[in-house]
């Protein structure tokens, strides 16, 4: 079962042999979790109240890469976000 189900977080809110942490992204949230037996995974969800019992919309295990991924995606964003307060 994953640690990132709502049956499990309904089970184990603050788990003692996972780190579940929480990054608010817009509308989603991603959610990573370090497990000591099953590695690293991450899910991605809906943010706020009423989504919170919904499972989540895709989860994963952390493959390398993926920070410079997400760093390039970021870097892409802080262009388009600088754009859009200009007004250009």
């Amino acid at each position: 079962m994953s640690s990132h189900s709502v049956k499990a977080m309904r089970r184990h809110p603050e788990p003692s042999k996972l780190k579940r942490e929480r990054f608010p992204v817009g509308h989603v949230s991603f959610q990573i979790i370090d497990h000591p037996e099953h590695g690293v995974t991450f899910s991605l969800r809906p943010d706020g109240e009423a989504f919170q019992d919904k499972p989540a919309l895709f989860s994963a295990h952390v493959e390398p890469g993926m920070a410079d991924q997400l760093r390039k995606l970021a870097h892409r964003l802080d262009e388009l976000e600088d754009r859009i307060n200009t007004g250009d």
